[in-house]
């Protein structure tokens, strides 16, 4: 411990006889890194406190002064500091991150080494070696490169070296370890298994656009077969009420259902109206189907008729299906010369947004 003081002493009467022969130094050049002022500034507190005996005080104050700037000199205060604190492991580590040092001193290396040598013998030394090796290590509450802790003392008895980096499973490695012994500590870290990527690959026209629209625009051709050929067209709008379950209201153009002789007393009607409901059997993109609704025409009065129809709707998107139907009509209240029933099938698309 009496060398180890006197690296510090050293040092700190250096200092002091600097501040009594010399006048204050000038302010820094500009390109003088601020940090390397900030640390100068730190040391000459320190030495003030380590002067005061307030050992703690003085090592905080190193420990900031070299993380403003890491000079190895710094290193040989906080070594002979943590030392007087009775911190030998910290002390025998500060020692030998200062060895390592590519600034250290040639002339203290000696002195140095020596020291260390004395305080391997109330310490335990680790070697510790881990994969990947740009790792990092905790022994104790600090986590640091795992290339600044490749020999590592340690207070004798029990000790835990944790290991762990960035996609990497963490762990670590418990022992016990005797004053004056040495250890090896070898840790792998074991790589977190990547998801691999997946790939997807769309065909046109397969693609989800998941569910379509509610509401949509209908237009229909309504061809009437027998007993007479005969049309009109429906347009209007169609609603989901369910996934299989769909409503329709459309105007009625055209001249609706003829006679069976073609001689009507009176002109075709020319506007009517229609509402019915279809059910679909599956939801595929073809969809067998069922329809239900009531024709009304406009005819020196209303005339009423009941449909049923059976189909396919083939559903190309979610913004375009096409409707297929065979169906028949009565008329509820038919003129004296129109047939009640009629054979009419259908043929239309309806869209969405």
């Amino acid at each position: 411990m009496k060398r180890a003081a006197h690296i510090l002493i050293a040092i700190a009467t250096s200092a002091h006889v600097a501040i009594a022969q010399a006048p204050a130094p000038p302010p820094p050049p500009p390109q003088q890194p601020a940090g390397k002022v900030d640390a100068k500034a730190l040391m000459q507190s320190g030495l003030k406190l380590f002067d005061a005996k307030d050992y703690l005080g003085a090592l905080a104050v190193f420990k900031d002064a070299y993380a403003r700037f890491p000079s190895a000199k710094i290193l040989l205060n906080i070594g002979t500091t943590q030392l007087l604190l009775d911190r030998k492991a910290d002390a025998a580590n500060s020692y030998q991150k200062y060895l390592d040092s590519r600034d250290a001193d040639p002339a203290k290396r000696a002195d140095v080494t020596t020291q260390l040598g004395e305080l391997d013998k109330s310490t335990g030394v680790l070697f510790i070696a881990v994969t990947p090796d740009n790792a990092e290590v905790q022994i104790g509450d600090d986590w640091l490169p795992a290339d600044a802790v490749r020999t590592w003392r340690v207070t004798p008895g029990p000790y835990t070296v944790r290991a762990r980096k960035q996609g990497y499973t963490q762990s670590e490695k418990q022992d016990t370890i005797a004053a004056g012994a040495k250890g090896s500590v070898s840790i792998d870290l074991v790589a977190i298994p990547q998801r691999e990527k997946q790939v997807f690959v769309t065909v046109p026209g397969e693609v989800d656009e998941g569910p379509r629209s509610r509401f949509g625009a209908i237009v229909l051709a309504h061809v009437s077969v027998s007993p007479r050929l005969g049309s009109a067209l429906f347009v209007g709008g169609t609603a989901d009420l369910t996934e299989q379950l769909s409503v329709d209201a459309t105007i009625i153009l055209g001249p609706g259902l003829v006679n069976s002789t073609g001689s009507a007393s009176l002109p075709p009607p020319k506007l009517g109206a229609y509402a019915g409901a279809s059910f679909a059997f599956l939801t595929g993109k073809l969809r067998p189907r069922a329809s239900f609704g009531i024709p009304v025409f406009f005819d020196d009065g209303a005339r009423f008729f009941v449909r049923g129809a059976g189909g396919l709707e083939l559903v190309a998107s979610n913004h375009l299906s096409v409707e297929i139907e065979l169906g028949g009509e009565i008329d509820l209240n038919a003129a004296m010369d129109i047939d009640r029933f009629a054979l009419v099938p259908s043929l239309g698309v309806s869209g969405r947004l």
